[in-house]
């Protein structure tokens, strides 16, 4: 019986070519992009995930005061692992992992490689589990210059895995040795660096150390990412509380904490979800493309059912003959059910074949590594599932319909049932007022990324290189100035202690005011000459500027948000201590933004160091390719060993932005599709009441009609609803990009016009697609319509 249905369903495929590859394209299209945007999903809902027990790891943050409220960072001390291992029962390993910033070259067989690294404790790899490729376990990270790689690595440098007890040399001074391989770290985790090293080597530092005696007493730096694997994901709240009292108990600098909860456990496979302190950023992203996705599921869906409907007309008597012979009802709707199997077949065939063909450029749009496994992983079930959703839905209504036709008026050409049709208008609605959701989504994020691009940050960007400079510059800091300076297309250098952009670093050691008595205030301090300030334009409003004198060193300028988190109305006279380092307040600048448009701007203190070891070159954008060369030279005649690594502030303010760039493209991709499926939904239903209305037109042009009349007939209830689709789409657009904006501090405003322009867009789209046909319909000939009625 189902096979017959089949040779029946592909026989009626066969018989009109053309609508059903028009219902074929835009259902592969919306299944195309369905299975897309699921990867793009699943990626992000599975970051770290590799971890053995992921579900009970958790990234510790700190919880630290600062001017009245909470700054929460990513970050904690070296001791707080440590005493939550042997301290708190519920932890079962915890783990500290610190980038090695320390080291850039890497030397094997005289060629060099710049890789990324980490020091982490010897637990890593049992709560970060990985496949050892090479080595002994128990041995991987005990000495101190011990480190592992990764297979790639090991691949890459030495062309095989079996490289245990070979030595890698580290920016041609130190010597580790390698004591295993591990299988690749994924690309979607915290972890994803190429070597470790022992934390061990990070402990012998602290012999020399003037402030604390060991790591594990160091509770003034928080360079460490700390990791917890609980025993019980329910005991997050007992372990944050003895957290908090040991941290009370032993830390010199505890009033710097919240006094409720020192800490907060972020699960770790949702921090690139969250921020530090678990507030949504990326996750209203990943829950508007899930919505993206069931408006594009829900376009396809409605396509086919409109363009089922709309040949509907066209089988009636076929139906009827049926049922006249003795066909049931049952047996016609599994006709219809079969037709529609094979149709979805075809189509998700169609639609994986091209995601397969598509990979690659879907792969470098979204800048990540996306893999379409069938065999093995998520995605075979998620395709399965996109497959039963479409067919059931989209399939029961058209086969209902079909079946409950009345034989003997569908002969005679009467099948009212089809022609009221209100149903399919509600569904043409609908699929409008998504696709004018999407319009609306695509201009306001491309206005938000064109507002984040081009917001002034309190300083001026363009043409300014910089880099660090090693320390033989450094040794060398007024000569260097002074040779940058003589380059040709160099405008102006000053030297600076951190990036302008981005810049992490943070203190809480600052006093102020009288008696200069402490407050919990958390700042980010910045190191810089005379120069700094006018080089790059920022804007002095009240004080005056370092004046390149050693009185200078006992000088700060602080920003207009330091100023009023201290309570200052005329800052400018008032002493400031920062860093044991006392002096007073010379100058106020205006707020500039030294992170992500995603914060808010922070209290900023500069200090004064003529020979701090960032450089800042203002370039006048005449001959950069030789201005650069030039630099490179000087690099080389101090550094010859290691390649200049420079970056223009302009391309590193966009870099921030990238993955917001990302998604605007992906989201401008998934909605040029949904729209283009949506107008071969609105053409089949055209193409339906054109020829529902053959011998209505054929007798209009007989009486005199014009062209535009006939159009203006069978396009106006169209665009009517085209209308009251922008209508019902503007309020659920605006609440839906309202919950993308959240994750910008400071965002564009959504002007009346967005929603008028995607109004128009959308209408005009209509316009053009539903003229196509009904001037076709109304140039045909009048004479041959009536014959054929």
């Amino acid at each position: 019986m189902f096979r017959n249905y089949i040779k029946i369903a592909w026989r009626n495929l066969k018989k009109d070519k053309f609508y059903n590859l028009i219902s074929l394209l835009g259902l592969t299209m919306g299944l195309t992009i369905a299975i897309f945007i699921v990867i793009w999903i699943q990626s992000e809902l599975s970051y770290n995930s590799f971890a053995g027990n992921h579900n009970h790891v958790y990234r510790v943050s700190s919880n630290i005061k600062s001017g009245g409220t909470v700054q929460t960072w990513g970050s904690s001390t070296g001791p707080v692992a440590a005493y939550a291992l042997s301290d708190i029962p519920e932890v079962k390993r915890a783990v500290r992992l610190r980038q090695n910033w320390s080291n850039r070259l890497y030397t094997v067989k005289n060629t060099d490689y710049e890789l990324t690294g980490a020091y982490v404790d010897a637990a890593f790899f049992d709560l970060f589990a990985r496949k050892l490729l090479a080595g002994n376990k128990g041995d991987l990270l005990n000495d101190a210059n011990a480190v592992v790689l990764t297979k790639a690595i090991a691949e890459k440098l030495f062309g095989t895995t079996d490289v245990v007890g070979k030595t890698l040399e580290a920016d041609h001074q130190e010597h580790y040795i390698i004591t295993g391989v591990v299988e690749d770290v994924p690309e979607n985790s915290s972890v994803a660096y190429e070597l470790f090293f022992s934390i061990e080597s990070l402990k012998a530092g602290y012999a020399t150390s003037k402030y604390w005696k060991s790591l594990d007493t160091d509770w003034g730096n928080f360079n460490y990412i700390t990791y917890l694997e609980l025993r019980s994901v329910d005991d997050v709240a007992a372990v944050t509380q003895k957290l908090t009292q040991i941290q009370q108990q032993n830390d010199p600098n505890a009033d710097l904490f919240d006094d409720k909860a020192a800490y907060y456990l972020q699960p770790i496979t949702a921090m690139n979800l969250y921020n530090s302190a678990g507030e949504p950023r990326g996750i209203n992203t990943v829950k508007i493309f899930g919505i993206v996705l069931l408006l594009i599921l829900a376009i396809a869906c409605i396509n086919y059912v409109n363009l089922a409907t709309a040949r509907a007309f066209q089988r009636a008597r076929e139906v009827s003959i049926r049922k006249i012979i003795g066909a049931g009802k049952r047996s016609l709707f599994g006709q219809f059910i079969a037709e529609s199997i094979l149709f979805f077949s075809i189509a998700i065939f169609l639609a994986v074949g091209l995601a397969f063909l598509l990979a690659p450029t879907f792969t470098q749009l979204s800048e990540k590594s996306l893999r379409l496994e069938l065999i093995q992983g998520p995605l075979p079930l998620y395709i399965l599932g996109i497959f039963i959703i479409t067919l059931v839905v989209s399939s029961i209504y058209p086969a209902l319909m079909l079946i409950s036709f009345k034989p003997l008026e569908a002969i005679k050409g009467k099948v009212g049932g089809v022609s009221r049709g209100t149903l399919r208008k509600v569904l043409v609605t609908v699929q409008f007022v998504f696709s004018v959701m999407l319009i609306i989504g695509t201009l306001v994020i491309g206005r938000q990324l064109d507002f984040l691009t081009e917001k002034n940050p309190g300083y001026d960007r363009s043409q300014v290189l910089n880099f660090w400079m090693s320390g033989s510059m450094q040794e060398h800091a007024e000569t260097v100035k002074q040779r940058l300076t003589n380059i040709p297309g160099v405008t102006g250098v000053s030297f600076a202690s951190n990036p302008i952009i981005d810049n992490q670093n943070s203190t809480g050691d600052i006093k102020w005011g009288a008696g200069e008595v402490d407050h919990e205030l958390v700042v980010t301090p910045m190191a810089i000459d005379e120069q700094f300030i006018p080089l790059l334009k920022m804007n002095l409003i009240a004080g005056e500027n370092f004046k390149g004198i050693s009185t200078d060193s006992t000088h700060f300028i602080i920003s207009q948000t330091a100023a009023k988190a201290m309570g200052m109305t005329n800052p400018v006279g008032q002493n400031l201590e920062l860093y044991e380092t006392k002096g007073t307040i010379v100058g106020v600048v205006e707020d500039y933004h030294f992170r992500d448009l995603k914060s808010d701007i922070g209290p900023a203190v500069m200090y004064y160091a003529p020979d701090a070891y960032r450089v800042y070159l203002k370039t006048s954008g005449t001959n950069t390719t030789g201005t650069i060369a030039a630099v490179e030279e000087l690099w080389k005649e101090y550094t010859p060993d290691f390649p200049l690594d420079y970056s223009f502030l302009d391309a590193s303010y966009e870099k921030m932005y990238r993955e917001d760039q990302r998604t605007g493209k992906l989201f401008n991709l998934f909605s040029v599709i949904a729209i283009l499926v949506s107008c071969l939904g609105l053409f089949g239903l055209t193409t339906y009441a054109a020829q529902l209305k053959k011998r209505e037109i054929g007798i209009r042009k007989v009486l005199g009609a014009s062209v535009f009349q006939v159009t203006r007939l069978l396009s106006k209830d169209f665009l009517i609803l085209v209308v009251v689709a922008a209508v019902v789409a503007i309020p659920l657009a605006w609440y839906v990009m309202q919950l993308w904006l959240q994750d910008f501090v400071y965002k564009t405003a959504m002007s009346w016009w967005i929603f008028a322009l995607a109004g128009g867009i959308t209408l005009l789209i209509a316009m053009l697609t539903v003229s196509f046909q009904a001037i076709k319909a109304a140039i045909a000939n009048p004479v041959k319509s009536l014959r054929t009625e």
